[in-house]
């Protein structure tokens, strides 16, 4: 259910980029290490990979994907 309502918050997060900072301010470590304007990248990026994640959560690729990847962490899954 609530992959279901991130999917659109990501894609409106990429969209309306200006009035996301606009609300949030500055990030500073997004300023300083991706330079100028960084913190609007940074949203975008977010934007992007909460689209991204919260459809591989429907699709059952998002489990797959970090048994695969951090699966070597956490105990009991193989």
């Amino acid at each position: 259910m609530i992959a279901w309502l991130l999917i659109p918050s990501g894609v409106l997060m990429i969209v309306y980029c200006e009035k996301v900072v606009n609300f949030t301010g500055e990030i500073p470590f997004a300023e300083k290490y991706l330079g100028t304007g960084g913190t609007y990248t940074f949203v975008k990026i977010l934007g992007l990979l909460t689209t991204i994640m919260s459809f591989m959560w429907i699709t059952g690729g998002l489990d797959v994907f970090l048994k695969s990847t951090l699966g070597i962490f956490l105990p009991g899954t193989k």
